[in-house]
């Protein structure tokens, strides 16, 4: 192969490669906000249906929050009064990280928590706590969740998901009024 050629050669990839590299700019612009809006979408409807008593849900910034709180919002309902509180906690399971959504009513008792990503974790064990018999336990307790009980042999992730209800107590009892 030539000097020549060989140049010629880098040139033609070079510019292929630009080409192609400004083809998924334009893509990724067009493609971007969709993607957003989803993600905003479907995060409102998990607030949704954890306080379904909520009609909006306002966000809520409080730098005293426990680190592994990754959302906090307060949810009113049609008439603007506070009806309970969305936290979404997450911390390390057995083998990564694992998400719960919990709703907290103005009397400290939980309304509902949900699973928001267990995926990490093998499903015949720790992915059950996704499962309606786990979530379900803890619908009406306070902070001290007397009465949780963890599955067994996924205490780890039984034990992570206890935490994640814990730290959104902690939020609670930071943000809420009065």
């Amino acid at each position: 192969m030539t000097r020549k050629t060989l140049i010629k050669s880098i040139v033609v990839l070079a510019v292929i490669c630009l080409v192609i590299s400004g083809a998924l700019a334009v893509v990724n612009s067009f493609t971007s906000p969709l993607i957003e809006a989803g993600k905003v979408e479907r995060e409102t409807a998990s607030r949704q249906l954890v306080l379904p008593e909520a009609v909006d849900f306002e966000l809520l910034e409080n730098d005293a929050m426990p680190a592994s709180v990754t959302g906090a919002y307060k949810g009113v309902n049609a008439a603007g009064e506070t009806v309970g509180y969305v936290f979404t906690a997450g911390n390390k399971g057995f083998d990564g990280t694992i998400v719960v959504m919990t709703a907290i009513d103005n009397e400290g008792k939980i309304v509902r928590v949900a699973t928001i990503d267990v995926t990490s974790e093998t499903s015949t064990l720790g992915g059950q706590t996704a499962k309606e018999f786990y979530t379900e336990q803890y619908t009406g307790k306070d902070g001290s969740l007397s009465g949780v009980d963890a599955i067994s042999g996924a205490t780890i992730t039984s034990k992570a998901y206890e935490l994640c209800v814990k730290d959104s107590f902690a939020a609670y009892d930071i943000v809420k009024e009065g």
